[in-house]
């Protein structure tokens, strides 16, 4: 990186005795990353001319996510304001480890989207 940090594997590589979680999990980041690809795949704003990531709150990590798991995401908007010309929408999501149905993480994502 550049930084004189070292680089953090995303998943780290664990004997089932090592791990107190009984294998491989994914990075916490690595979960969060995929939540852009997941919203986009449930939410549509039409007229859109651009959007803005205005930030995220109450960001909480409920369960790890083994390496041969997969999650999905529920959504719910919590929130909208009408910014004259723009919208403000905070937006609720839960992503779920598909095997086990346990939450892997929540959080509120905040938007501002742009209309033409």
């Amino acid at each position: 990186i550049g930084l004189g940090i070292p680089a953090e594997p995303l998943f780290r590589s664990r004997d089932k005795k090592e791990s107190p979680f009984g294998g491989t999990i994914a990075h916490g980041y690595l979960t969060l990353s995929v939540l852009p690809y997941l919203l986009g795949q449930i939410i549509t704003v039409n007229n859109l001319e651009r959007m803005m990531n205005y930030g995220l709150d109450k960001l909480k990590y409920a369960q790890p996510v083994m390496a041969v798991q997969s999650v999905y995401m529920k959504a719910k908007m919590v929130d909208c304001q009408n910014l004259r010309g723009a919208i403000k929408t905070t937006i609720h999501i839960t992503m779920v480890i598909k095997e086990t149905e346990k939450k892997a993480l929540e959080a509120d994502c905040t938007f501002i989207y742009f209309f033409k």
